[in-house]
């Protein structure tokens, strides 16, 4: 008998771990909210906020950062004799130091480059190929070639709005934290 109520919860626990992917359940009116919903919307869902505060400072979204890194350590080709009529190679003259070039990918284009930790507007270091903010990814591949390492961040990027971001705070139940919700200009656009 323990065993199958045992079951039962796993699989509650499991449902929810779902829901929670989705959104945030709301247990006074037995509904869930989720971002892009209406200020009405939440309200018909959860009922009214413990609180409600403007915000002075502006609401930000993360955003996926690729990050292409290629580091040349060599001085010349790394195949004495090779013929570069048929291959080509990212090799530059860099002493013992190494130089590295950091491209920053967003939604497939360029929209950064730094070699040697300083940011540049552009550059022609692959190839002779130039690369400069919202070239697309293929012609990075195409000119440089694999990069030596491809990191995954983001950046904190402001909301575009007209108007200042609205903070609501509900406490959905005792044994849970409070959850902030995040509205600009009347939409739902982080749940914390």
């Amino acid at each position: 008998m323990k065993s199958r109520y045992f079951l039962l919860w796993v699989g509650f626990l499991l449902l929810c771990t779902e829901c929670l992917a989705q959104g945030v359940y709301c247990p006074q009116n037995a509904r869930f909210i989720s971002v892009g919903m209406t200020q009405e919307q939440v309200i018909a869902a959860c009922g009214q906020p413990l609180s409600k505060i403007e915000s002075n400072m502006p609401a930000t979204q993360k955003i996926p950062v690729q990050e292409l890194i290629y580091t040349a350590l060599n001085t010349g080709s790394v195949y004495p004799g090779l013929n570069a009529a048929y291959y080509t190679q990212w090799s530059l003259p860099s002493g013992s130091s190494g130089i590295n070039l950091k491209i920053d990918i967003i939604n497939d284009k360029v929209t950064g480059v730094t070699i040697n930790g300083t940011s540049t507007n552009s550059m022609s270091m692959c190839g002779g190929s130039g690369i400069q903010s919202g070239d697309s990814v293929t012609k990075v591949y195409n000119a440089c070639g694999t990069p030596t390492i491809i990191n995954q961040s983001y950046i904190n990027q402001v909301i575009p709005s007209k108007g200042k971001p609205v903070l609501w705070v509900y406490q959905l139940n005792q044994y849970q934290s409070p959850i902030s919700l995040t509205f600009i200009d009347g939409k739902l656009q982080s749940i914390n």
